[in-house]
Formats: C-alpha cells, sequence, structure tokens
C-alpha cells in the first residue's frame, strides 16, 4: 500500500541573515542558498524517506529546474509518472531564515498554478492507502483530489499551506487536517499567533464542530495537539537546537502520513511525526533537513 501527494515543487532560494527585516528595513544578509523544495516536494520525500512508498502528482516547468527536480524524485525513490511538464516557469520560493531559525516565505507558484487533478492519479499504478495534499496548488484541484480520494476509500490528509479559506466540501472530505498555531487561528477566525496548549485544544475542538473528523495542531517548541470527537492527545516536543524550521512542519506531515500508512496507533503516530520535525530542525534547508528513518528512531530512542 502506497501514499499519493498532490502538490507543489519548487527551487527553493534560501536567504540566512542574523535577523528578519521589519517592513520598509534592509538588512545584511549571511548567504543565499539554493534548494529543491516545495510543500508537496518535501512532504513527498519526506513519507519515502521515513519508509512509505510514494507516488506524487503536480506539475514542473519545460526548464532546466524542472528536470533538476525529477531528479530529485527519482533519487528518492518516488515515482514520477504522473508528473506533468508545462510550459511555464518551474515554481520558487523565496525563504529568509534568521538566527534564531524563524523563517519567511514568499512563493512564485509557477507550474504549480498549473496542476489539475485526474481521476488517473487514483489508479496508476495502484490506488493508494493514503492521499496527502497541501495548498500550494489550485484549491478547487485540491478539492477534487479530495473529494475523489475518499470516495475511492483512501486516508485523506490535508495541510492547508498557504492557508486560505476552505469550502464544506473539503471539510467533509478530509479524515486529517494538520495545522499550525497560524493556520488553526485562522480556520477558526481568531487572531492568535502563539497558542497555548488549552487554546489549541479550544480551537481543535471548534475545528470538530466545523465537520472535521480529526485534528493535529502543531505548536512549534510546544509539541501538538490531537483532537477527534473521542480523544485529546498532547505530545511535547523534542528538545533540540534549531537553526532552520523550513521544513519541519513538511517532515512532520510527512513521517505522519507514513506512521498512519503502516497502521501504527495514533500516540505513536505523532511521536514518529514529532521526532522527524525534531531532526529537520536542526538542518539547513528543506529537502537537505528532511530526515531518514533511522535518524527519526534515533530521537526517538533519545529521549526512553
Amino acid at each position: 500500500m502506497s501514499v499519493l501527494v498532490f502538490g507543489s515543487l519548487n527551487s527553493d532560494l534560501v536567504a540566512y541573515a542574523d535577523q528578519l527585516p521589519s517592513h520598509g528595513q534592509t538588512v545584511t544578509g549571511e548567504r543565499l542558498l539554493r534548494f529543491p523544495g516545495g510543500k508537496g516536494l518535501n512532504q513527498a520525500i519526506a513519507a519515502r524517506r521515513s519508509g512509505a512508498k510514494v507516488l506524487m502528482a503536480g506539475a514542473i516547468g519545460d526548464d532546466g529546474e524542472g528536470e533538476y527536480l525529477k531528479k530529485i524524485l527519482v533519487n528518492e525513490g518516488i515515482d514520477p509518472r504522473i508528473i506533468n511538464q508545462v510550459q511555464e516557469q518551474t515554481g520558487i520560493a523565496v525563504i529568509e531564515v534568521a538566527k534564531d531559525a524563524q523563517n519567511r516565505i514568499l512563493i512564485i507558484p509557477g507550474a504549480n498554478a498549473k496542476v489539475i487533478f485526474e481521476p488517473r492519479f487514483l489508479t496508476e499504478p495502484t490506488p493508494p492507502k493514503l492521499c496527502l495534499a497541501q495548498l500550494e496548488t489550485p484549491i478547487n484541484e485540491v478539492e477534487k483530489f479530495l473529494v475523489e480520494a475518499k470516495a475511492a476509500g483512501a486516508i485523506t490528509i490535508l495541510n492547508p499551506a498557504p492557508i486560505q479559506k476552505l469550502n464544506p466540501k473539503i471539510t467533509q472530505a478530509c479524515d486529517y487536517l494538520v495545522v499550525n498555531e497560524t493556520e488553526s487561528s485562522f480556520l477558526v477566525a481568531k487572531a492568535v499567533e502563539r497558542l497555548s496548549k488549552e487554546q489549541a485544544s479550544e480551537i481543535g475542538k471548534k475545528l470538530l464542530n466545523e465537520g472535521f473528523s480529526k485534528v493535529v495542531i502543531t505548536l512549534a517548541d510546544k509539541g501538538s495537539i490531537y483532537v477527534d470527537p473521542l480523544t485529546q492527545i498532547y505530545t511535547p516536543a523534542y528538545k533540540v537546537n534549531a537553526i532552520d524550521t523550513t521544513a519541519a512542519g513538511d517532515a512532520f506531515c510527512g513521517a505522519l502520513v507514513t506512521a498512519l500508512c503502516e497502521n501504527q496507533p495514533i500516540e505513536s503516530a505523532l511521536k514518529f511525526a514529532s521526532a522527524a520535525g525534531a531532526v529537520s530542525a536542526t538542518k539547513n534547508g528543506a529537502v537537505p533537513s528532511i530526515p531518514k528513518v533511522n535518524e527519526i528512531l534515533s530521537m526517538l530512542e533519545s529521549v526512553q
């Protein structure tokens, strides 16, 4: 059984500086690096490196960067057969990373804006057990993907980033909603950036009332809260020396889907995902920071 990721592929330009500029301010940076990225690609690689068999659906441009990203997929062992190549620039993300590991991201969608869902995605080569999507591709196509995947009997997971309003069809088609503090607050119309465990719990319950089946809210260095109609689980964060949190959320999502695909209990799945996110935060870049399964297991063993 496999994981199908429907999402974006980007070339990431990452600028590092002591602090991020405020509005209208210019600061001197330290270095500029280029990495493969995009939330879809990040999460597909995270799922593959953590042990899942992965197929990815998305679009790349008819350019050198598109060919480079396709090679990345092949080298990572991800099936690229339903990656479409279109007459657009490959997607670009411009990422600023501060010394305290906080980041800001500007995305130019390019080919990602041309991604179209096709029913064959759910049958080639075999039906996936779990389907994962984000919102760096057109939301109407994400909706089709989730609705059709759910109807086909797959487990569906949505990580709605960058955040935007979700309609009832998406809500009903989503088995697991995975959101961070900002995203969860947006969905319940609250202006809260740093949530306490109690606030996250309340937001999780509100999201259940709005129709979501299961909700995971990540709380950065405070861990995560899981809520379903019968259960609430708090998973503490692993203590690490974070240097770049760019792909920590994607590492969390990819590891979570792998654990769920392996039928791990939700408590174990959340710990596995938290360990993956923690390891990712100790490395620079997006794809280069995503841990392999042995690194995740080592993190888990270090706190037992």
